[in-house]
């Protein structure tokens, strides 16, 4: 004969597991019945402790996450795409000077980098300015970088002239070469691209040589003759702005014959020199460097 007490006993007994549990019963009608014991109230210790075990359980989790996608990923254990690294903090400037054939000492600035080395000298005009900003840009990619301010220009010694400028670049080419620089450029402005072009005509081993707004001929330099001789890449880079640097870029081009000059767009009316052109003297010289 069928016992009609065992129904009832199973339901007392989910009622007594409802209560020991933190989850909702799985009757909720039978809660409320009186064959098990009463539900405890929210306020009793059992049910303050079952909330707080809730809530640390929760908070931990989502400790975890928080951390997995941020701290992990830097550490390689997550799966998001690291941050990319910060910009790298730029090499400083020092103070250097070189040494010249007739023992004049001709100082400026030195940013050591790789094995590839670019010589910045300004002219005798007002392009002091251009060569030093232009100079500091260029180091920034990673290069070395030597700019000396020439003779008669302080902080360097001598008196200003065009007749040791070739002598005083072959002297900076040696100094960069003793320093462990394997591949060395020059970007000289007017006075000096002239001189750089004349000494890329010696087998001085220059892999490059970029005039910017040069002179065809100055005093005894004559850059026509050295551009159809030069043994080494040779960039002119003019102005429209300026018709004179601009004929004599394209002219030495020509005697080069194996490059085009790259003439600059003129220069706003309001813009200074250093704000417009060294910008894009610096892409001309990084492309010509790197290409």
């Amino acid at each position: 004969m069928h016992d009609s007490r065992q129904p009832d006993e199973a339901r007392a007994l989910v009622v007594e597991l409802a209560g020991l549990s933190p989850l909702a019963p799985p009757f909720p009608e039978a809660a409320n019945e009186s064959h098990g014991p009463p539900s405890e109230p929210r306020g009793t210790p059992r049910g303050i402790a079952v909330a707080a075990a809730t809530f640390v359980l929760v908070v931990g989790l989502a400790g975890g996450i928080w951390w997995f996608a941020g701290a992990g990923r830097q550490t390689g254990l997550g799966t998001s795409v690291a941050t990319p690294p910060a910009t790298p903090i730029m090499v400083q400037a020092i103070e250097a000077a070189i040494v010249a054939e007739d023992e004049t000492v001709l100082r400026g600035h030195l940013w050591r980098g790789d094995d590839v080395g670019i010589i910045v000298t300004p002219g005798y005009g007002d392009d002091a300015a251009d060569a030093s900003q232009a100079a500091a840009s260029l180091a920034r990619s990673g290069h070395t970088v030597f700019f000396y301010n020439l003779r008669g220009q302080q902080p360097s010694g001598g008196l200003s002239g065009t007749t040791d400028l070739t002598n005083d670049l072959r002297a900076a080419v040696a100094d960069l070469r003793s320093r462990g620089i394997d591949r060395v450029f020059v970007l000289g402005y007017r006075q000096s691209a002239t001189a750089a072009v004349v000494l890329a005509a010696e087998p001085s081993g220059l892999d490059g040589v970029i005039a910017a707004f040069p002179y065809e001929r100055y005093d005894n330099l004559d850059a026509i003759d050295a551009a159809g001789a030069s043994t080494a890449p040779l960039l002119f880079i003019g102005a429209a702005g300026d018709r004179g640097a601009a004929t004599a870029a394209t002219r030495l081009a020509a005697a080069n014959g194996n490059t085009d000059p790259y003439i600059l767009s003129a220069r706003p009316p309001a813009a200074l020199s250093s704000d417009h052109f060294s910008p894009k003297v610096v892409r001309a010289v990084l492309q010509f460097v790197d290409g």
